[in-house]
């Protein structure tokens, strides 16, 4: 098990250098054998990377130090209770097994090589070494082993954690698709009946109405609720469901203002500039804000026809609708609601903006830059 990453390597290589400076200073000060120590100090840069390279090396260096000079090296020896630690905190299961027996085979020939008189004395005080460092690296190992166990437990802490989250979003989601499946219902209850009921009452209207005049106004009000019944079903359709949802454009400019029309609504339409092609939902966003101007025109507007201007000339898209008001809310503040923030919102989606201004007429004004339709629509 390595935990080396880019971060834990320079640090381990700081603390490397750090080692080798501290016994330079030592060799300086008449420390023998410093440059045993500053070798063993250098592998302390796999100290985490990685441990078994790390604690072998360590070892070889301390052995041949001891067959050379049949003494122990200091302080280059306390090197070994680092490498016996990041064995069993940081090595594989099967590395760490085979650390421990090559860690106690090294006690046990360093203990021999004392009770045989090989390259020591065998005295008390260098038996007591031997039994120290025996006990020291037992320590440094059961230290390691706490150190593996407390980075597993947070490492099992931070999973549970992470797939708690995970399974919070996932019931969050479904209970926003079961709450829109929920209202999608009552709305088609609601909406998609009623608008059934107005077209079926509007087809028998127009079939026994006995003036043409009258039975082209049945038939325009149920033109106008077939639409909306396919936009209404549309929108409550499933969201994967493409083929039923609503796709309005400018290319059904023409049949939105032929139903205004219809009903006796006087609109004056003029194009400037040479039209330019949109992205899907651009050319969306600007049907529904000329929709829902020209809705609140005929809603709020006074006597008096409607211009409504389209320009496409200096990079931008700039749609205008204007209509009269009454006399007694001319100059009166404008108070923003559902319909107003609903076009801004549709504006500010492809980077445009939306103003509207009232004195003796209401006028609505959106510009959309075309570079921006242009990269939507690349997209």
């Amino acid at each position: 098990m390595h935990r080396g990453d880019g971060t834990t390597w320079r640090r381990d290589a700081s603390i490397a250098a750090v080692a080798i400076v501290v016994c330079l200073a030592m060799g300086l000060l008449g420390q023998p054998d410093w440059a045993w120590s500053a070798l063993m100090s250098a592998t302390l840069v796999w100290r985490r990377s990685h441990p078994v390279l790390f604690a072998a090396t360590a070892t070889s260096i301390s052995a041949a130090h001891l067959i050379v000079d049949a003494s122990l090296l200091l302080p280059g020896d306390l090197i070994l209770l680092v490498g016996v630690f990041s064995v069993a905190a940081n090595a594989t299961e099967r590395a760490r097994h085979l650390g421990l027996v090559f860690g106690l085979l090294y006690i046990v020939g360093l203990g021999a090589a004392v009770l045989l008189d090989i390259g020591f004395d065998a005295s008390a005080g260098t038996g007591l070494v031997v039994g120290l460092i025996g006990i020291s690296m037992l320590t440094a190992w059961a230290f390691g082993l706490l150190d593996r166990r407390k980075s597993e437990a947070l490492r099992a802490a931070r999973h549970r954690t992470e797939m708690s989250e995970r399974d919070a979003e996932v019931r969050t989601r479904l209970a926003a698709y079961e709450e829109r499946e929920r209202i999608s219902d009552e709305m088609h209850d609601v909406l998609a009946h009623t608008l059934t009921s107005i077209i079926v009452q509007a087809e028998s209207g127009r079939a026994a109405a006995p003036d043409p005049g009258a039975a082209s106004v049945f038939a325009t009000i149920s033109t106008s609720g077939r639409s909306a019944l396919r936009e209404v079903r549309g929108l409550l359709s499933p969201a994967d469901d493409h083929a039923l949802q609503p796709t309005p454009s400018l290319d059904d400019l023409h049949d939105l203002i032929a139903g205004f029309t219809r009903v006796g609504t006087r609109i004056a339409v003029a194009v400037r500039g040479e039209p330019r092609p949109l992205s899907p939902g651009m050319s969306l966003a600007a049907y529904r804000v000329i929709q829902e101007s020209l809705t609140n025109a005929i809603r709020h507007g006074g006597d008096g026809p409607i211009a409504l201007t389209l320009s496409w000339d200096h990079g931008a898209l700039a749609v205008s609708v204007r209509n009269p008001v009454a006399p007694s809310s001319a100059h009166r503040a404008v108070q923003e609601h559902r319909g107003l923030a609903g076009m801004r919102r549709r504006c500010e989606l492809y980077g445009g903006e939306l103003t509207y201004a009232r004195d003796d007429a209401f006028t609505v004004r959106a510009v959309w830059p075309l570079d921006v339709i242009v990269a939507g629509a690349a997209v």
